[in-house]
């Protein structure tokens, strides 16, 4: 069995034991940087909502509170204890420092818009809480960033899962097949929100710079 199959099997059981209580659960691990894909988890979910066993848009809800926890358990580690331990947390997890560092780039490069849009960008959509905890980025403001972006990526997983729910089959032996295209398209639409609010911060900053200097030149 693969590792694949294997956190299919263990997202399986535990959604059919616990329901809601078992995708809360899964997404926390999920957002903390866990070995539990948010591209099974979901989509799974979606399936037990095709059955009629659970609500779509509170499967949603309790996914997102799920990933917001879990988020928050990285964001907390960054903001109070430092790169050096998540770097000694990482080891746990498969998170090494090659990892953090792309996610320490995409943060400095475009600030803390980067929390919302790489949600939608596969590796760094958890490991930015990192960086954002080591910034001492506003505590609301991450959240209420992070929420925009899990969300929307929660309920469209949810929502495709419920879609291909009539062939399990499918779900299980394809997985990867499915969401692969997505997570590109989310990709380059992140690159390309990020590309044009780069470039409006550029020309605010020009625009600043050549108001002070006509003002110098006025003095």
């Amino acid at each position: 069995m693969s590792l694949l199959d294997s956190i299919i099997q263990f997202a399986l059981n535990v959604l059919d034991q616990s329901g809601y209580f078992g995708i809360f659960f899964l997404m926390v691990l999920e957002s903390a940087t866990l070995p539990i894909p948010s591209e099974v988890v979901l989509p799974l979910a979606g399936y037990l909502v095709y059955q009629g066993h659970i609500e779509f848009w509170l499967a949603v809800i309790v996914a997102s509170a799920g990933s917001i926890v879990g988020t928050l358990i990285d964001f907390g580690l960054g903001y109070y204890l430092g790169r050096p331990a998540i770097l000694r947390y990482g080891k746990a997890v498969r998170l090494n420092e090659k990892h953090l560092q792309i996610s320490e780039k995409w943060f400095a490069k475009y600030g803390p818009i980067t929390v919302l849009l790489a949600r939608f960008v596969p590796l760094i959509r958890t490991l930015v809480a990192f960086p954002a905890g080591i910034a001492k980025m506003g505590t609301v403001k991450f959240i209420v960033y992070s929420f925009v972006g899990i969300f929307v990526w929660d309920a469209l997983l949810i929502y495709l899962g419920e879609q291909v729910g009539a062939n399990y089959t499918a779900i299980v032996d394809n997985l990867h097949n499915y969401f692969t295209p997505i997570e590109i398209a989310a990709f380059i639409i992140a690159l390309l929100g990020m590309y044009l609010i780069f470039r409006r911060t550029t020309k605010a900053d020009e625009i600043l710079q050549k108001q002070g200097e006509s003002t110098e030149q006025t003095k």
